[in-house]
């Protein structure tokens, strides 16, 4: 009996370290984190078919305006930027014999010793101011002044340029378009011009011709662009990059454009495909048309299917993810 109760014991004792043992391993297994990512669904929606090309802004009516006659400036009333009405003042011109007059007098002035002296001098002076021959210069039409070439006090000829002005609704745009595209390009496109550097917005403007005729050095055409709404500082000569629109594709898939992932060796492209909220499938997909921020993608996932946005780079094919 003893016998038998000391076995069952030892039996117990054993079980018992057995288990013990056996819930610590699994207590202290080591737990593999899971990468973070975030993810986005595929959506359908409507994207732009664009050509891309750079140019330059051109102007119809741009004039110079002159000084009628030879004298001193007197005052200038426009700065560079400002727009104008037809007939507005931009500055007023005091003639060659007048401004000779009035020196003459304000000479006469210093060097007057007597009050009496004095008297005749100031006399002098006020006679030849009251009196000055006086030119007004006015704008020739409604525009924005680009330059201004004179400032006050300064002595000009009589034809000097005093400012430069435009006619902005005479503004248009001049794209190089390669020649590739010209089979595309039609007048009534839409297009959106974008200026590097200058804090304007985009301006929205339409196809209005093009020119038949090849650069045979660049292998471009000229595709003349009507613009509207364009900011006064924007002038003649200045560079800018066009988004012309020749089609669109709609109700198609699309992802944000870094969910993608293009391989250069294979030449493919790649998305992370999130099945279950935890594994990410390596997926290989078909892009199409792409806009700043979105890409077409004609096969390999479809709407609804969740992909990774951002941690997905870089991770080997089934990998365990947590999404955030």
């Amino acid at each position: 009996m003893i016998k038998r109760f000391s076995i069952l014991l030892l039996s117990f004792l054993l079980s018992g370290i057995l288990f013990g043992c056996g819930s610590k391993t699994d207590d202290t297994a080591e737990v593999k984190p899971r990468a973070a990512v975030r993810v986005v669904s595929a959506y359908l929606g409507d994207i732009n078919n664009t050509v891309s090309a750079t140019g330059s802004f051109e102007v119809l009516r741009d004039e110079k305006v002159k000084s009628t006659i030879p004298g001193k400036i007197e005052k200038v009333f426009v700065l560079e930027g400002d727009v104008v009405r037809k007939g507005q003042v931009l500055a007023t011109v005091i003639s060659q014999e007048s401004n000779a007059a009035i020196a003459g007098a304000n000479e006469l002035l210093a060097q007057a010793t007597t009050p009496a002296e004095k008297q005749q001098a100031e006399e002098a002076l006020h006679l030849a101011e009251r009196t000055a021959a006086t030119a007004t210069i006015t704008a020739p039409f409604a525009g924005a002044v680009i330059h201004r070439f004179v400032t006050e006090g300064e002595l000009v000829d009589q034809g000097t340029d005093l400012v430069e002005m435009v006619d902005p609704n005479s503004e248009y745009f001049v794209a190089n378009v390669p020649i590739n595209y010209v089979s595309s390009i039609r007048p009534g496109q839409s297009v959106v011009v974008t200026i590097p550097g200058m804090n304007t917005p985009p301006i929205r403007g339409t196809v209005q011709v093009i020119n038949p005729a090849t650069d045979p050095n660049s292998q471009s055409i000229q595709v003349r662009i009507s613009l509207r709404s364009i900011p006064s500082l924007v002038t003649a000569g200045t560079y800018g990059n066009v988004q012309i629109k020749i089609g669109e594709d709609r109700s198609v898939v699309l992802v944000p454009k870094q969910a993608v992932y293009h391989n250069d060796e294979l030449d493919q492209y790649f998305v992370w495909r999130i099945q279950g909220d935890s594994i990410a499938l390596l997926t290989q997909v078909d892009v199409g048309l792409a806009d700043s921020t979105r890409i077409e993608i004609t096969s390999g996932i479809k709407q609804g299917d969740i992909v990774a946005t951002v941690g997905g780079y870089g991770l080997p094919d089934s990998t365990d993810v947590k999404v955030e």
